[in-house]
């Protein structure tokens, strides 16, 4: 299994990353929502009344008696809502994007954890193997040492009782790193199961991931234009700013009209011939003149809901760079470790050959074959961890400049589009007229649309 068919597996069926699609489509609900308070509404009714009572407190006068039935239906149409229908549009357009933007920080999220628990995966396999082939090499030694100790021999030659220890010491530490290693390699496992859906199999150690930047201030631009977190955060911002228009359009007039069409008579019995017919229809101004303070306090409001979502944007922009910054130096310096630690590998394998050839002519120590292994192994074990730390800081980097995603790093994928559940709402509805009404009631706040969100 390659890195890129691991992130394939969980963008298909990460539970996160799908709960976090349906979250964005529900969000887009809230464009459509706002749009029907452009479009009329019909309501069918059905009344029927029976009454009976005295015309006046004295039942000797007399009463009276009524049995009515009512059908009708009545339309009811907005013409214009002083801008409130237009900026509840913007401010829900507005977390419309956010909610799209929030996606694709959870999908980077996601894919993050998968590069990373497939990193842990190989360098604890890779560990792995280095403890087994410590313990067999110490193995080895620690018999040498024990036959040649058993043996005596040559005074030059010899071993004492210390080298034995020494042997068996650096073995029984091997035996104990190796079950450390079998262990967290069994975690590393259950994490890959959790975050892919797969057991993790025979896995390929990627060599870079793509679509990486070529300068440190090119990462930059690009975190401050394409980073998830901060679109986010800068359309939440063009919401709350759609939220201040709301509360100010609070005070404008409203002009609505509402028609009936309907049928009135006799409920029992009945004869049909016999309703008459209704026929009704009403325009409404109406021009709020005191609130109570309600509507000054809810525009007091949205205007330090703002702010705080203005400072949320710097602090998003700062907490980017900050990223960017971090993963591109730890980019570097796994390169230049990743260099260094192969040169180290292959000195210390040749000097272990070297010191254990040695040790069967008497030119060395146990002590010094003992050093000699662990140096070796040191080298290998900082040489798995280099590869993951790169890899994974490379995750970051991409995520930080919003490129780790599935456009990216999976291009022959069937891919999840946000836009087309935004789409969908923002349609014009069944009725031709909505696009008038829609542009009366943006008249004098249309300036205040931001790029981000722009009106519709």
């Amino acid at each position: 299994m390659t890195l890129q068919q691991a992130l394939a597996l969980a963008y298909r069926g990460n539970p996160g990353l799908l709960g976090q699609q349906a979250a964005q489509r529900a969000a887009t609900e809230d464009s459509a929502q706002a749009r029907s308070g452009w479009r009329p509404t019909v309501t069918a009714n059905v009344n029927a009344v029976y009454q009976q009572g005295p015309y006046t407190g004295e039942y000797a006068l007399g009463s009276f008696q009524t049995n009515d039935a009512e059908t009708y239906l009545a339309v009811n149409q907005p013409i214009y809502t002083g801008g409130q229908v237009a900026n509840k549009v913007r401010a829900a357009d507005a977390r419309s994007y956010a909610a799209g933007h929030a996606l694709r920080l959870t999908e980077a999220q996601t894919f993050q954890t998968v590069v990373s628990a497939y990193m842990d995966v190989l360098r604890d396999r890779d560990i792995l193997a280095v403890r087994q082939a410590d313990l067999g090499t110490l193995t080895r030694q620690a018999r040498l040492t024990t036959t040649r100790f058993n043996l005596g021999g040559d005074a030059t030659r010899q071993v004492t009782r210390t080298d034995v220890e020494q042997a068996e010491s650096q073995r029984d530490a091997a035996e104990a790193a190796l079950a450390a290693a079998q262990a967290q390699l069994t975690a590393s496992s259950a994490t890959f199961r959790a975050a892919v859906g797969a057991d993790p199999g025979p896995l390929t150690q990627p060599e870079a991931l793509p679509a990486l930047p070529a300068t440190l201030p090119q990462a930059v631009a690009l975190a401050q234009q394409s980073n998830p977190a901060l679109a986010r955060d800068r359309a939440a911002q063009d919401a709350s700013a759609a939220d201040i228009d709301v509360a100010r359009a609070s005070w404008n007039p409203t002009i609505g009209v509402r028609a009936t069409l309907g049928s009135i008579g006799a409920a029992s019995p009945f004869h049909g011939s016999s309703y008459d017919q209704e026929v009704t229809g009403m325009v409404t101004f109406s021009q709020p003149i005191e609130s109570g303070g309600l509507y000054s306090a809810q525009i007091r409001q949205a205007r330090d809901r703002f702010e705080t979502a203005r400072q949320t944007v710097e602090a998003s922009r700062r907490a980017a760079i900050q990223g960017v910054v971090t993963a591109w130096q730890q980019v570097q310096s796994g390169m230049v470790a990743i260099r260094a630690g192969r040169a180290q590998v292959a000195s210390a394998t040749t000097a272990l050959r070297g010191y254990q050839t040695e040790y069967g002519y008497g030119m060395r120590s146990t002590i010094d074959v003992l050093i000699a292994d662990q140096n070796l192994r040191a080298a290998e074990v900082s040489l798995a961890e280099s590869r993951h730390d790169t890899i994974v800081a490379e995750a970051s980097l991409l995520a930080t400049i919003g490129r780790l995603s599935a456009a990216t790093l999976l291009p022959g994928e069937r891919t999840y589009d946000p836009n087309t559940a935004l789409r969908r709402a923002r349609a014009p509805g069944w009725v031709p007229w909505t696009g008038a009404v829609a542009t009366l009631d943006r008249v004098g706040w249309q300036d205040a649309c931001p790029d981000s969100a722009p009106c519709q």
